[in-house]
Order: C-alpha cells, then structure tokens, then sequence
C-alpha cells in the first residue's frame, strides 16, 4: 500500500485533542513533525517517513485501525494515518541535520508508573523471537502462493492437510522446549506434560498460525482448509482469528498454557498410572504464575487497568472460544481426530530431551 494512498474511514485525522497523540490516541505533549503526537509514533515516522517503498503492503487493503493498542500491527497503515494527520517527512531531515537523534531501545519504553521491569521485558522478547524463530507462516505462505500461481487446484490434500498441522505441532513443540522451564523437568514429565497441554495449546497456537499465514485473507486462501472445515466451520474459524489481532499477547498466552495442570479432552485415554505429573501438578505452579503474571504486566502496560482487565477478560473467552472450537472439529472431522491422536500418541513416547540428570521442578517427591 502506498503511503499516500487514501485511508480508511478509520485512520482519518480525528478531533484535535489536547494532550492526545494524533496518530494512535495515545497521551502526548510535543508536537513532533508538524503534529501533537506520542513518543511511539514520533519514533516510528523518523524510521520510516523517508523508507515508504520498504515497507510491506497492508494485508487488508489499508483498513487497519490506528490505535495505541494495535498502532504496532500494520506499518503500512500507520504510515500512511502519520501522513493523513500532517506529520511532514521533510521535517526528520531537517531535524537530523541539526543534532542526531539517539536511538530508542526498547528497555527505554517503559512507562514511569509501568509494572514491566527491564527484566520482564527481556523475557518477553524472548519468548517472542523462540516463537518467530520455529514458526511455520513463511514456508505456508510460500505454499499458497505457489499453489495459486499454478494451473493446479489450490485445496490441499490429506497429506498437505497433516504437513501443515505437523508444522504448526512442530512449531510449538520446539517453542516450549525451548523454555528454560521445559528443560528442567525430568523426560517423563516433559511425556506428561506434553501430552495434557499439546491440544490446548494447538487450539490457540494452530488458529494464530493460520491466520498469519493468510489462510482466512482470501475465499481462495481458505480452499486450502477445505478437508477440515466445512463452510460453518470456516465462518466460525476466520471470527476467531479476527480475534487475534495483538501478536505478543498471544504467544505470551501460548508460554502460559503450556504450564498449566491439564488442557487434557481425549475421555479414552487409560494411562494415568504412568502420568508423572498426575500427583504433582503443583510442580508447574511456579512457571504458571510467572508467566501469567508477566502477562498481566504486559496488558497493564498497554492498557490502562480497567481496560487492562477487559482485555484478560476476553483473552480468557477467546481462548475458550478456540478450545471448544478445536474439540468440536475433533469430533466431527476424521482426518483433524487422527491427526490429533497421532501427536498423542508421539508425545508419550517421544524422549524431548535425553539428559537423564536434569533437576526436576521444584523438588522431588
């Protein structure tokens, strides 16, 4: 999308406000460029005022709304509201002419009153880059777009189905094993784990993934689901992913359900005995609490608190949502159930990690 091009109705220029960023609706106090906006924003255009042919096209046409919450989404989008409000990139190289312009890190942005410490933040950016860093959408996009740019039909078959939902197993398994709190759990544990929680966290995590691979962009795009959602199921599938729309609150979410006691659904499954956390679930309660407590930190960080507990609110239904979602298409689709099983299955007896002296968390019964 050009960054001159007409905006949506939504990222038109809205009332001037005292003491509110004219781009996102953040709280402000300079004008920076010609206009009365936030620090974030007064960042973002000096990076990218002069670099418009770098940046990536708006996946939806330019509709994207421009507000503190999702002002990080779509550069594109917000580029261009920058320009609609005023903000005039001849000004970034006059002021760059006139004294350099430190760079901003991000430990910097913490707000004064935030809960986030430096701490926090650096974990949260590096769950983000162990997520980014397995994650499947660029290979799946590749696919799509080599399927529509040849003459055949672009519904994957069962065997592209299960290499698709490998991917996105493969993309969480990877993801949780990578965490510090995985690794110090003895390999039973790890079994047990994996094989409570794997569902729960394919359910969220698999809706996500699609959706940054754009299968719900386009009709065309969602043929490639065909063999597991019908046209109900689709419907339901692409409102849910609409609400995924903040990234790190996702896979901040992801890290936290990974951890919890039981996203366990399979009635048939008959070996508790040999569940290692059956007794100990307790174990887990560290890792948990931390990261939905640095969850929370996050959205307080973004929100105010009573939007803050809005937020949580709806991440918790959202969640629900997708689980309920993922146990209905379990029931009623023959190749998502086998392919489920076959991940259960391959978690029980799979050894994620083969350190045999690695402390388990703690303590030890």
């Amino acid at each position: 999308m050009s960054a001159s091009s007409t905006t949506p109705e939504g990222n038109k220029p809205p009332a001037k406000t005292n003491n509110i960023c004219q781009v996102c609706g953040d709280n402000a106090s300079i004008v920076n460029y010609g206009v009365l906006t936030c620090p974030s924003c007064r960042t973002f255009f000096r990076r990218n005022g002069f670099n418009t042919k770098e940046i990536s096209v708006c996946r939806f046409d330019g509709r994207c709304e421009i507000v503190k919450s999702t002002r990080k989404h779509c550069t594109a989008c917000r580029l261009a509201k920058c320009l609609n409000v005023g903000m005039n990139p001849d000004l970034i190289r006059k002021e760059e002419l006139t004294r350099a312009v430190p760079q901003t890190s991000a430990l910097d942005l913490i707000k004064h009153d935030s809960l986030l410490t430096s701490t926090d933040l650096l974990t949260i950016s590096n769950i983000v880059h162990a997520f980014d860093t397995f994650s499947p959408v660029a290979d799946i996009r590749r696919t799509i777009e080599t399927l529509h740019s040849s003459a055949s039909n672009s519904q994957f078959d069962s065997q592209q189905t299960i290499q698709m939902l490998s991917s996105f197993s493969n993309c969480l398994l990877l993801f949780l094993s990578s965490t510090p709190d995985f690794k110090v759990l003895t390999t039973s544990e790890q079994r047990s784990l994996l094989q409570r929680n794997m569902f729960g966290l394919l359910s969220l995590g698999g809706m996500y993934l699609m959706r940054e691979s754009g299968i719900f962009d386009t009709p065309e795009n969602e043929m490639i689901v065909a063999l597991l959602y019908d046209d109900d199921t689709i419907r339901q599938a692409r409102l849910i992913s609409k609400r995924l729309d903040d990234p790190t609150l996702i896979k901040l979410m992801l890290v936290a359900l990974a951890f919890s006691s039981n996203c366990l659904t399979q009635a048939n499954r008959t070996n508790f005995d040999r569940d290692s956390l059956l007794h100990g679930t307790f174990r887990l309660f560290g890792s948990q609490n931390v990261y939905v407590e640095l969850l929370w930190k996050y959205l307080n960080h973004e929100h105010d608190d009573y939007q803050a507990v809005q937020r949580f609110s709806k991440l918790i239904k959202l969640f629900l949502d997708t689980f309920k979602f993922s146990c209905e298409v379990y029931e009623t689709n023959e190749l998502y159930q086998k392919f489920i099983d076959m991940v259960t299955e391959e978690a029980e007896k799979s050894s994620v990690i083969n350190d045999q002296t690695v402390i388990p968390l703690w303590g030890k019964n």
